[in-house]
C-alpha cells in the first residue's frame, strides 16, 4: 500500500468487478465522491486502473466483492490494503442507501467506496498466506472438488447400471473401485458377461489381484444369469453413457493420484503436519486439508473462534428477549466446513471417546450432521491446544482429562467397555 504523505488527502476505492469490464468508484475521507469510472477487465485496464490510483496521495483501502479474480491478485501484487466484501453484505449496504432498488455498475462501485470509508475498522483486510500454505490450501480445495465430481459420476454409473445392467453389480457393487470400472469396459453389456468364457473371467480376476475365493467362483459360474434380466428399452443408451462414466472416472482419478502426490509433497515439510497426522482418522487426505486450514489462519487467537466461525463448526445464536434460537452458520467455507464434518466421523471410527460422544449426542436428540459439527468442535480445541504446545495427539491423555472433569462422555465410555 501507499504510504501515506503528511498532510495529504485519504481516498477509498470500490470496485464493481465483472468479466467484460470493472466499475471503480473514489471517495475522499469525507465520503465525497471523487470520480467515477470504467476499465475494462484487460491487462491494460488494470494498468489504467493503476496510474489512476498512484496519482492519489493516499489510498487507504479498496472494496471489491471477490478474492479470486485477476484484477484482485493486480491490486495485491501493488500492495494496496485489499478489503473482499462478501456480495450479501454489499446488498445489504445497497439496500440501506436507497428503498427504490435500483441497481448498477456504478451505483454499486459507489456504495463499497462509500462504505468502506465509514466501516473499515470494522472490516477486516486480506491477509494474504505464505506460498507454500496457498498452494497447499488450493490443492486441498481442487481435490475436494474432483472428489465430488468423481461421487456424482459414481452416482450416475449406479443408474445407468440398474436400468440395464443389473448383474453387474452382483461382481462389483463399490463403483470406486478402478478394478469394477476395467471389468465394466472389458464386458460392457449382459450379453458379453453371460457369453464369456469360464478362463477369460478367472483371468481378469487374477489380473487385478482378486483371489478365487468361493464367492467369486460361484458369481463366475453363474455368469448366464445375467440374461434373466428382462430387456430394456434404450439398452444400448445406457451402455454408453455407462463406458461415458467410466472414461471420465478413469481419467478423473488419474488427477487425483496425480493431485494427491502434489499435496503430499507440500504438506510433508510443514511442521503442523507432523502433529495433526497423529490424529486418529486424519489420512492422507484428510489430515493435509486440515494442515492448510491450520495454516490459513490463527488459531491461537480469540481462542480459536477464526476458524470455528470461517468452517462453520461454531453455531450462530439468536436471541431477543426470552426467545433464543441457535442454528447452524451457513456463511462459511463450505469446503472447510465438510472437511471438518468428515474428520468428524472418520474419529469416530478409530478413536473410542470420538464413537462415545457422537453416540451420546445422537441419544439427546441430534440428527447426524448436528452430532459431527459437535465433535468437530470439539476436535476443533484439541488442534488449537496441539498447535500451541506442538505435542502430538495422545488419546489416552484426553480420556484421562474427561475422568477429571467428571465428563458424560467418560461414563459413557465405560459403560460401553464394560458392556
Amino acid at each position: 500500500m501507499m504510504k501515506k504523505r503528511s498532510g495529504s488527502q485519504t481516498y477509498w476505492v470500490g470496485i464493481d468487478w465483472g468479466k467484460e469490464q470493472h466499475a471503480v468508484s473514489i471517495v475522499d475521507g469525507q465520503r465525497r465522491l471523487v470520480t467515477q469510472f470504467m476499465v475494462q477487465a484487460t491487462l491494460r485496464g488494470m494498468e489504467r486502473l493503476g496510474d489512476t490510483l498512484a496519482a492519489l496521495d493516499s489510498v487507504e483501502g479498496i472494496a471489491i466483492e471477490t478474492c479470486r479474480a485477476q484484477i484482485f491478485y493486480y491490486l495485491l501484487s501493488k500492495r494496496y490494503r485489499l478489503y473482499p466484501i462478501n456480495p450479501k453484505l454489499s446488498k445489504q449496504w445497497r439496500d440501506g442507501t436507497s428503498v427504490a432498488g435500483i441497481k448498477t455498475d456504478a451505483r454499486d462501485g459507489r456504495v463499497l467506496a462509500m462504505e468502506l470509508a465509514r466501516r473499515h475498522e470494522e472490516l477486516r483486510a486480506y491477509s494474504q498466506t505464505d506460498p507454500v500454505t496457498a498452494e497447499l490450501l488450493g490443492l486441498c480445495n481442487k481435490q475436494r472438488s474432483l472428489i465430488d465430481q468423481r461421487t456424482a459420476l459414481v452416482h450416475q454409473l449406479r443408474e445407468a447400471l440398474n436400468a440395464f445392467y443389473p448383474a453387474a453389480l452382483d461382481f462389483f457393487d463399490d463403483l470406486t473401485s478402478p478394478t469394477a470400472w476395467a471389468f465394466f469396459k472389458r464386458f460392457p453389456n449382459p450379453q458379453t458377461l453371460a457369453k464369456s468364457r469360464k478362463q477369460t473371467l478367472l483371468s481378469f480376476l487374477r489380473a487385478h489381484r482378486i483371489g478365487l475365493k468361493p464367492l467369486w467362483l460361484e458369481r463366475v459360474e453363474n455368469r448366464a444369469a445375467a440374461l434373466d434380466w428382462p430387456k430394456v428399452p434404450g439398452a444400448l443408451a445406457e451402455e454408453e453413457m455407462m463406458l461415458a462414466c467410466v472414461a471420465q472416472l478413469i481419467a478423473l482419478q488419474a488427477r487425483l493420484n496425480h493431485l494427491e502426490k502434489l499435496i503430499e509433497q507440500y504438506a510433508a515439510p510443514l511442521p503442523e503436519t507432523k502433529i495433526l497426522r497423529t490424529l486418529p482418522g486424519a489420512g492422507p487426505c484428510l489430515g493435509p486439508a486440515l494442515c492448510a486450514m491450520v495454516r490459513s489462519v490463527d488459531v491461537q487467537a480469540e481462542g480459536g473462534e477464526a476458524l470455528r466461525c470461517l468452517s462453520g463448526i461454531a453455531p450462530v445464536d439468536e436471541s431477543s428477549g426470552k426467545r433464543r434460537r441457535v442454528r447452524i452458520r451457513r456463511r462459511c467455507n463450505k469446503k472447510w466446513r465438510t472437511t471438518l464434518h468428515l474428520f468428524a466421523w472418520s474419529s469416530a471410527t478409530y478413536c473410542r471417546w470420538a464413537k462415545a460422544f457422537y453416540d451420546l449426542c445422537k441419544e439427546r436428540g441430534d440428527n447426524h450432521a448436528t452430532a459431527l459439527r459437535k465433535l468437530a468442535d470439539k476436535w476443533l480445541r484439541i488442534i488449537k491446544r496441539m498447535i500451541e504446545t506442538g505435542e502430538s495427539y495422545d488419546d489416552e491423555r484426553y480420556v484421562q482429562a474427561l475422568r477429571a472433569t467428571h465428563s458424560p462422555v467418560y461414563d459413557r465410555l465405560c459403560a460401553k467397555l464394560g458392556g
